[in-house]
């Protein structure tokens, strides 16, 4: 796990070791372990590393000198020692034991190709010296971040973060109103897009290319996509003709074999457990393939959604070394230095307990286990249900009156249109990335409604709020975060399974409660799903935290209100706090994060 960054273009002789140096400094806390810098005449590469695999022999940025080739590398691969005996077969020979160096002779072997021949987390460029050509590539659900942007000179700077981009001195951000409109809906930025006009995000299952040998590209990166989910279908299994049973026994293969590829690591691999049957099925199937007992990890809120006593009875079932975390109320000031390590704004309830557990686990792993991507794989939520019996009706009534994925939109939204028409100053225009929250994928699909929800989830949701909070938690932390539910034949297999395998209309995750059932009781696989998250609205309601909120949004001096009108954020106040109604929690969770991003981000920043 690490940092990567890099500048390709003229002029890079400007960007020099103290200014690299400072880049690398923003993301020393992804990686502590180790650092490093190779230099080309038009490109950089740089990288602080977090040493997980081949600890001493796996340095970055690689060099693959015999054919001019330097890749920077933040992730895991999962398959390398597979891919390296391929490789070998073929006539490559390997210096180090390291999954980077495979990356780099995948890349010798397979071209553009190479990122689906890959089974992992990653993001990674690829310096091609002889050529004059750069490869970027990102992993196919977006776990790891990869943002760029252009300098005045043209000259493309990339990085793992947007506040190594800005460390350079050489951009400035321009805040994208129509971007903070979208956050305003779904508290989080769309993972297609970004903050900022003039920044951009490599999108997930994506490569690019930038060849200075090619005029017609006009040093601009040429970007693809290498995979989609919808469109693919496990190879020779026709997945909509399997039993139940068969289906069952497919998941079990393929899980099993995802959890037995995240254990490899020359260091000690934990696991998050808080108890719900993603968690503990992963747990159970860890400890597994370990002799001695793994280390699990929960935290729990008093009075509030609080699984420690689950996760207590999961741990001695399953028998691992468990350490629990009550958190407290009173952490104003940690909560504000949690939000302003988010490049951009970020609201969900989890985000900060999310922090205090990836601390927690720190202090004795490197590496965590999660049950992330289960729940948008196997239909764990209720809104899947709730739309059911509208999900495969094709006619009038349903397509102009009911609209189940419209409904589903505006279910999830925290403010609605006419909210928003409210706060703004000045309506936001069309993001120059286009798209707004529906992406084109998903909005041109012809699936049903339930399973344009489930799209939905797992291609806007997930990346753009699930998977930016379990890898910024985790690196603010330095600790790598791995999820076997993402694994790509396990999910290929899932997404193609009929829908009433994953969820009967009562129960959720069928198959893989029947699959915990086996090793846990069922009053503890089938009880009450509870959810993961802070006590945002007691927060809101007492203490210290409601006098931190009602003056930070009351400040005239505020930065939202550089854009928002300071009488629909009193509006909001006042309903909240005066007339009691509870429904605006959210509302006013959603603008003090956006304020407090605002405030620590404010250096980085010009006006349009």
């Amino acid at each position: 796990m690490c940092g990567i960054l890099g500048i390709t273009g003229a002029n890079i002789e400007t960007y020099d070791d103290r200014m690299l140096g400072s880049m690398l400094d923003t993301l020393a806390k992804r990686g502590p372990d180790d650092k490093g810098i190779a230099r080309y005449n038009r490109c950089v590469l740089a990288q602080t590393r977090l040493s997980i695999i081949d600890l001493s022999g796996g340095h970055q940025p690689m060099r693959d000198n015999a054919n001019n080739l330097t890749v920077t590398f933040n992730g895991e691969i999962y398959n390398y020692r597979e891919l390296r005996s391929v490789l070998q077969k073929k006539g490559h020979t390997f210096s180090t034991n390291s999954d980077t160096e495979v990356i780099l002779k995948a890349y010798q072997e397979y071209g553009a190709e190479c990122p689906k021949h890959l089974d992992g987390m990653f993001a990674f460029a690829i310096w091609d010296d002889e050529k004059q050509q750069l490869f970027l590539a990102r992993d196919r659900f977006g776990k790891k971040p990869l943002y760029y942007a252009y300098d005045q000179n043209g000259a493309l700077i990339f990085a793992s973060e947007i506040k190594a981009i800005f460390a350079s001195g050489k951009i400035k951000g321009v805040l994208n109103p129509a971007a903070i409109d979208d956050y305003l809906t779904l508290m989080y930025i769309p993972p297609w897009k970004t903050t900022y006009k003039n920044i951009y995000t490599l999108p997930p299952a994506s490569c690019a290319t930038l060849d200075f040998q090619n005029t017609n590209t006009e040093d601009r990166l040429v970007i693809s996509q290498y995979w989609k989910l919808e469109k693919t279908v496990p190879n020779g299994t026709d997945t909509k003709t399997l039993t139940y049973a068969e289906a069952k026994e497919g998941v079990r293969r393929l899980l099993t074999d995802a959890v037995r590829k995240r254990m490899i690591a020359d260091v000690e691999i934990g696991s998050f457990l808080s108890g719900g049957v993603d968690s503990t099925l992963v747990t159970h199937l860890a400890q597994s393939f370990s002799k001695t007992p793994i280390k699990t990890f929960s935290i729990g809120y008093q009075n509030y959604i609080n699984e420690l006593p689950f996760a207590l009875e999961a741990s001695q079932k399953i028998g691992t070394e468990h350490y629990p975390l009550q958190a407290k109320d009173d952490a104003v000031g940690e909560l504000r230095s949690a939000l302003a390590y988010f490049d951009e704004p970020h609201a969900d309830s989890s985000d900060f307990p999310q922090f205090l557990l990836s601390r927690s686990t720190a202090e004795k792993v490197k590496v965590a286990l999660s049950g992330d991507g289960a729940d948008e794989l196997f239909l764990g939520y209720g809104w899947y249900t709730r739309h059911k019996h509208l999900s495969y009706r094709k006619n009038f009534i349903e397509k102009v009156f009911l609209s189940p994925f419209a409904g589903y939109i505006r279910a999830i939204s925290v403010f609605s249109s006419s909210e928003k028409r409210r706060l703004w100053k000045k309506q936001p225009g069309s993001s120059n990335e286009g798209g707004g929250i529906i992406n084109t994928q998903v909005a041109h699909s012809t699936l049903s409604s339930a399973r344009k929800i489930n799209l939905f989830d797992l291609t806007t949701y997930l990346p753009g709020l699930l998977l930016v909070k379990a890898d910024r938690a985790g690196m603010m932390n330095s600790l790598e975060v791995r999820s076997p539910f993402l694994d790509h034949k396990l999910a290929e297999f899932v997404y193609n399974l009929p829908d009433e395998y994953k969820t009967d209309g009562s129960t959720y995750k069928r198959i893989l409660k029947d699959l915990l059932g086996e090793v846990m009781p069922q009053e503890f696989v089938h009880r009450r799903k509870q959810g993961f998250g802070a006590p945002v609205k007691k927060w809101l309601r007492e203490g210290a935290f409601k006098t931190e909120v009602e003056k930070t949004l009351s400040d005239p001096k505020a930065e939202i209100f550089s854009m928002m009108n300071k009488e629909a954020v009193e509006a909001l106040l006042h309903r909240f706090y005066v007339e009691g109604k509870d429904e605006y929690h959210y509302k006013i969770w959603v603008l003090y994060c956006l304020e407090i991003w605002l405030q620590s981000h404010k250096k980085y920043h010009v006006a349009d």
